[in-house]
């Protein structure tokens, strides 16, 4: 595995956000973005100049999508990701947008969430999903791209199923063990043997399983969920998994405490590696 990483969102923050992270000895990071009024180029180029300003290798480019986000059981499914055909051209169009913006940045690996993938491998959505990841992993090829669904919203078997379906060698896998334990979709140590070697990406986040039917679990630092971090080390170990492990933090507790929860999470991590 690589050093520990960790997820950087792009945004008015960012230089002071690498600084620290560097500081804090973070070896490397993925970028996210969500603003898709800044996939152009010259700002792509801004981006790697304060990467290399600061020694931090970028180890993948989650890129999100315009319209509404949900993060819940009630909404989500009806508005997330490329799942909504309403969406799927559109968000298609993100996507390769920001597989673009990541050329420029030196990045191999666009990843995404998907949205709530059918559990119906005959449902049109499902079928329509397939239809748009053969033709977004297509145009990443000849740029030597891959597109990384992160896991989480569904069960890790709908997810093998359409790598399986798609038949594309450069469609994998971006690890959250604790998605799989927010969205009640799996134990994250059982996870990774359906999923195997398709991961090439790896979140590291703590939570816990919903405890209401229309809301995701509860995320934690590391360390304080209920992930078995060490079981998940030890199933990517057995894998021979060799790829990036960024710590990403989306609990809202201010700079300070976020940035020492986060450190703290990196220490206990470390210990694993």
């Amino acid at each position: 595995m690589k050093e520990i990483g960790v997820a950087l969102v792009i945004n008015d923050k960012l230089e002071e956000n690498l600084k620290w992270a560097k500081n804090a000895g973070f070896a490397n990071c993925q970028l996210q973005i969500w603003d898709m009024g800044l996939l152009y180029e010259e700002h792509a180029r801004q981006i790697k100049k304060l990467t290399d300003t600061y020694a931090m290798e970028i180890t993948g480019l989650w890129c999100g999508w315009h319209g509404p986000v949900r993060w819940d059981f009630l909404e989500g499914p009806s508005v997330l990701g490329i799942v909504p055909a309403e969406y799927r051209a559109g968000r298609t169009r993100n996507l390769l947008d920001g597989a673009a913006y990541g050329r420029i940045l030196g990045v191999s690996d666009i990843i995404t969430h998907l949205g709530f993938v059918p559990l119906n491998c005959r449902d049109e959505n499902y079928t329509g999903v397939v239809s748009a990841l053969k033709y977004i992993t297509g145009e990443l090829k000849p740029y030597n791209q891959n597109l990384l669904m992160e896991a989480g919203q569904e069960p890790p078997i709908v997810l093998k199923r359409l790598i399986e379906d798609v038949k594309a060698d450069n469609l994998g896998i971006n690890y959250d063990p604790a998605n799989l334990m927010m969205y009640g979709s799996a134990n994250p140590v059982d996870g990774i043997k359906i999923l195997g070697s398709y991961i090439r990406s790896v979140h590291a986040k703590d939570g816990s399983y919903p405890t209401d039917g229309y809301e995701l679990g509860r995320e934690y630092p590391i360390g304080e969920g209920e992930v078995d971090f060490p079981g998940v080390f030890n199933g990517l170990k057995a894998l021979g998994y060799k790829g990036p492990i960024s710590v990403e933090y989306e609990i809202e507790s201010g700079d300070e405490k976020q940035r020492n929860e986060m450190i703290q999470g990196k220490q206990y991590l470390e210990k694993l590696v």
